[in-house]
């Protein structure tokens, strides 16, 4: 069994790439974890859907992950590394086998994941899918933007004259019904630069004197 020496994660429910991860998350330092390359098919599988995988698998990479942690070295039961040579991913499954936890590398430690698949053999792993296909439309920082943005006009959205005046900031009309469902409706679609200055210009119209 190939094994990943001394590296960084960052795990989450849902997948965060590494430009994305911050200062106060809870890394783990990771002193050798199995890998196994497999195909792109796969990779898409294990990042971003819900997966279960067969109690054979699990087996195999019982009590083989060992993490650094602050007294001793912990074992981890059930978590492996899988790569298609393009790029890599760190799964945690819990006793079942379902996926619980997933994360990215650093860049160059991803790029040394993906060199050791060089003359490995793919692995065929059996599992079943369930659900949608989860991914983060936007980054973290965005996402929170957009959360205060939605939260700070929830609570105007009974002040017409507010609503008018960032309705007519937003969309350079005047003209319009249901102000408050569209503006909503119409940030939610896709980050742009001007939601920051959107969230600014409400924090300056509702600042409490």
């Amino acid at each position: 069994m190939v094994y990943v020496y001394d590296v960084l994660v960052n795990f989450n429910e849902r997948l965060i790439d590494f430009y994305d991860w911050e200062e106060d998350d809870d890394y783990f330092h990771v002193r050798r974890c199995p890998l196994f390359k497999v195909s792109t098919f796969v990779i898409r599988d294990f990042s971003y859907r819900k997966v279960k995988v067969n109690t054979l698998f699990l087996n195999n990479i019982k009590d083989k992950t060992q993490m650094f942690s602050s007294k001793n070295i912990e074992v981890v039961p059930y978590m492996a590394i899988f790569s298609d040579s393009k790029s890599a991913v760190s799964v945690i499954f819990d006793k079942c086998g379902n996926i619980v936890k997933v994360s990215k590398f650093l860049i160059n430690e991803e790029l040394e994941i993906i060199s050791l698949t060089n003359g490995l053999s793919v692995t065929n792993i059996d599992y079943k899918v369930s659900g949608k296909v989860r991914f983060n439309k936007m980054i973290r920082r965005e996402a929170s933007i957009l959360d205060s943005i939605i939260f700070e006009l929830s609570n105007i959205k009974d002040d017409k004259e507010k609503i008018d005046y960032l309705y007519y900031e937003w969309f350079d009309k005047s003209e319009g019904s249901n102000k408050y469902d569209t503006l909503v409706r119409d940030l939610k679609k896709r980050f742009t630069f001007r939601h920051e200055e959107f969230l600014n210009l409400i924090n300056l119209l509702t600042v409490k004197k």
